[in-house]
C-alpha cells in the first residue's frame, strides 16, 4: 500500500518542477490520486485544513513556481509515513516535514512537524524524534477506529 502511495506521491512532486508547465485538469488528477476525499491537515501552528483548503494552498504554489524535491521517505508505523521535503520559492529555501497516515493508497491525513530551533529549546533532536512518534502513534488510533469498519475485517 506505501509502494501506490510513495508512486502518486513522486508523481505529485514531479509536478513542482519550478516551470508551472501541467495543465489544471491534471495537476488535479495528481491531487486526487494522492489526497483521500476526508483528508485533514494539521499545520505546525495548530491549524486543521481540509483538503478543499489544501488543494488552493497546492495550487498556489504551483502556479508561483516553487520547486519541490522529496528529501526523505521513511515508513515509521503500520500505514503511517515520514516525509520531508525541500522546498524553494524564488531566492526562499526551506525544509517541510510531515507524518503522514494512509489509508487506500491515498493521504487520509497528514500533521506538519516543527523542526525550529524555537520549538525544540531543550534538545532539537530528541523533541523531533519526540513529535514524530507522537504522530505515529495517532495514526495507530485512528487506523485502531478504521478497523472493523469494512466486511473483511474479523
Amino acid at each position: 500500500m506505501s509502494y501506490q502511495f510513495e508512486l502518486a506521491l513522486r508523481q505529485y512532486i514531479a509536478a513542482f518542477d519550478g516551470n508551472n508547465n501541467i495543465s489544471p485538469a491534471k495537476f488535479q488528477t495528481r491531487f486526487d490520486n494522492l489526497y483521500h476525499k476526508d483528508f485533514d491537515f494539521l499545520s505546525k501552528h495548530g491549524k486543521t485544513l481540509t483538503r478543499e483548503e489544501v488543494y488552493e494552498r497546492e495550487a498556489s504554489k504551483l502556479a508561483n513556481g516553487t520547486k519541490v524535491t522529496l528529501i526523505h521517505f521513511r515508513k515509521i508505523g503500520l500505514d503511517c509515513i515520514d516525509i520531508k521535503l525541500g522546498l524553494v520559492n524564488g531566492g526562499e529555501e526551506y525544509a517541510v516535514r510531515l507524518v503522514t497516515t494512509i489509508t487506500a493508497k491515498q493521504a487520509v491525513t497528514s500533521k506538519e512537524i516543527d523542526e525550529s530551533p524555537e520549538a525544540n529549546f531543550w534538545s532539537p533532536e530528541l523533541t523531533t524524534k519526540l513529535m514524530v512518534i507522537g504522530a505515529d502513534c495517532k495514526s495507530v488510533v485512528y487506523k485502531w477506529k478504521e478497523f472493523g469498519t469494512f466486511q473483511t475485517n474479523m
